[in-house]
């Protein structure tokens, strides 16, 4: 069961935060949740009601052609029921990772310094939160699309400082910016070592590292 989600309830901290003012969950925000359930409710009763008719329409054409017989598809069906309970399908996206504490899971750059010249542009790309950041409480992700890190409007993360650039949660900062290596990624740098910028807007919407 190691892809079993654990949702985490996130109980906004100033202490952590810094600022009040972001931590606030809005009317808007439980709105979309709530859309992002009953749309995938509806989503799987539909897919569901489908499968389960195509499934009884194929058993019932075999059975009446004498191609199979009944006690000969129910064997199948156990065996395909334990297959796909011994490797279940996680329910929303969520990125595996180990202790992001870990120094081996930390990148070590010298990304204040190269701030003014990358404006953060890795802090536009879109990734999944793991477990542990959930657990956690402190990064916040998007609640039409769990767990996907939140943004704002203007495609960056809502932790990074508009004026500064800088993660005002740095501390606790998600896996994958820890593990993230920017030092290859044509996405954002043209030549790292000489620090000239990759052409184009920094409003990526890949994720990290391909995540």
């Amino acid at each position: 069961m190691a892809d079993t989600i654990r949702v985490a309830t996130w109980v906004p901290s100033s202490a952590l935060l810094g600022d009040a003012t972001e931590t606030a969950l809005s009317l808007h925000d439980v709105e979309r949740g709530w859309r992002f359930s009953h749309l995938m409710m509806t989503l799987t009763q539909i897919e569901t009601r489908e499968a389960l008719a195509f499934a009884r329409a194929l058993g019932d054409l075999l059975m009446e052609r004498g191609l199979v017989s009944r006690g000969e598809l129910q064997v199948r069906l156990n065996e395909a029921r334990a297959q796909i309970e011994e490797n279940p399908l996680p329910k929303v996206m969520l990125a595996r990772g180990g202790d992001k504490y870990a120094p081996e899971h930390n990148v070590e750059l010298d990304c204040l310094e190269r701030l003014p010249i990358c404006k953060a542009r890795c802090c536009t790309f879109s990734f999944c939160l793991t477990e542990q950041d959930l657990d956690e409480g402190v990064a916040r992700w998007d609640y039409g699309q769990p767990y996907w890190i939140r943004k704002r409007p203007d495609g960056y993360c809502v932790h990074c400082d508009p004026e500064t650039y800088r993660c005002r949660i740095f501390e606790h900062r998600p896996f994958v910016c820890r593990a993230y290596d920017c030092r290859e990624d044509g996405r954002i740098w043209l030549d790292f070592t000489r620090g000239i910028l990759a052409s184009g807007e920094p409003a990526g919407t890949q994720g990290r590292g391909g995540q």
